[in-house]
């Protein structure tokens, strides 16, 4: 309720910005940044749902990629608070929703559409690209959307056309937020972690890449469930 809430609050500030020429993409930005610090911040005394980040020494001070676990909505606003300026890429479909869609729009986050096949990975690698050399690291969810904890969705090839394109490291992201806001379930009390993995460098085949990848991530996140241990 409080994330509802606050968010249509918000939008009601930010709305006109968004149909507004000429606004800069930073402003954008810092409101989006500065909404994210306060849900979470309201999560936390309201709701008593707390985050913890591990692995901070493994986030790197140079633009990288950024592979997530994706288990809830947490994931997609939370990063905004431990990262500086990130872009995230995302489905194009998103896009339609309203407000939100012109909100990712305005800040830069980079749509693909998978029904467009080669030419989307094109221009999605386009922007990746651009976003790196304006010193933007870019997030991107490898299983393409939400996994219960303890399961999995396959990995798909795309995120290792961004890793080989761009030719830099990626930072695996472990999680368990699906504990505390499942899909199509209430927010809960408690304790989610985000873990910043050690960096997968340049330089490795696809089957390397995607089993260390998948490896890392599935692992650490369930380590992160209760009662759980990694296979």
């Amino acid at each position: 309720m409080i994330f509802y809430v606050w968010g249509g609050l918000a939008c009601l500030v930010w709305a006109p910005l968004l149909y507004i020429p000429g606004v800069p993409r930073h402003w954008h930005m810092k409101f989006q940044t500065f909404w994210s610090y306060s849900v979470r911040r309201l999560l936390a005394v309201v709701q008593g749902l707390k985050m913890e980040v591990r692995g901070r020494e493994n986030i790197a001070p140079q633009p990288v990629i950024y592979a997530v676990k994706h288990q809830s909505m947490l994931d997609t606003f939370v990063m905004h608070t431990v990262l500086d300026d990130p872009t995230f890429i995302m489905k194009k479909e998103l896009l339609n929703i309203p407000l939100y869609g012109r909100v990712c729009a305005k800040v830069g986050n980079i749509p693909i559409d998978r029904d467009m096949g080669l030419k989307s990975m094109r221009e999605m690698l386009q922007r990746s690209r651009q976003e790196i050399e304006q010193g933007r690291s870019v997030i991107i969810f490898p299983e393409g959307s939400r996994a219960v904890p303890g399961e999995k969705h396959p990995y798909l090839s795309g995120i290792f056309g961004v890793y080989k394109h761009l030719k830099v490291p990626v930072i695996p992201v472990a999680l368990n937020t699906g504990l505390y806001w499942p899909r199509r379930g209430a927010l809960k009390k408690g304790h989610f972690v985000i873990e910043f993995l050690p960096a997968i460098p340049t330089g490795l085949s696809k089957d390397a890449f995607m089993a260390q990848l998948e490896e890392n991530i599935e692992d650490a996140s369930l380590n992160l469930l209760p009662d759980r241990k990694a296979a």
